[in-house]
């Protein structure tokens, strides 16, 4: 993991009902690259899903009105072997939008799952649209 990135882009929350709908279409795919990576992705997700919120000091967002948390040092200790190298989940969404448009839901999962990774892979927890209320500066 490296140093913290700052980016403008919020996913929407995961959510154990998505979390099952994104094993599933994994699980149907047939053996190929884009199950491999998203099975890669989904591990780290489920992984990250089952620790508790990282605490600590946010930080100021440079371009934007939020705070950001970092990861805690605890949880990035335990997701670290699950985490794809930076080229790796370049190399992911590259494939990912070889993905047809008209494969919605396959879409929409491989890149909510790469978001949630990129985002751990940059040392912050993921702040998605559900948490920007809350870490909006005031």
């Amino acid at each position: 993991m490296g140093n913290m990135h700052f980016g403008g882009c919020f996913a929407p929350p995961l959510s154990d009902e998505l979390l099952v709908k994104y094993r599933g279409i994994i699980d149907t795919l047939p053996a190929s690259a884009i199950k491999d990576a998203m099975a890669a992705l989904y591990v780290c997700c489920a992984k990250w899903w089952e620790l508790p919120d990282s605490l600590g000091t946010r930080v100021f967002h440079p371009s934007i009105p939020v705070m950001i948390m970092p990861i805690s040092a605890e949880n990035a200790a335990l997701l670290e072997q699950h985490i794809p190298w930076k080229e790796e989940l370049e190399s992911m969404q590259v494939m990912f939008n070889g993905i047809p448009t008209d494969q919605t839901d396959l879409r929409d999962a491989a890149f909510h799952l790469l978001w949630h990774i990129k985002e751990l892979e940059r040392d912050r927890e993921p702040l998605t649209t559900d948490k920007l209320q809350e870490a909006t500066v005031k």
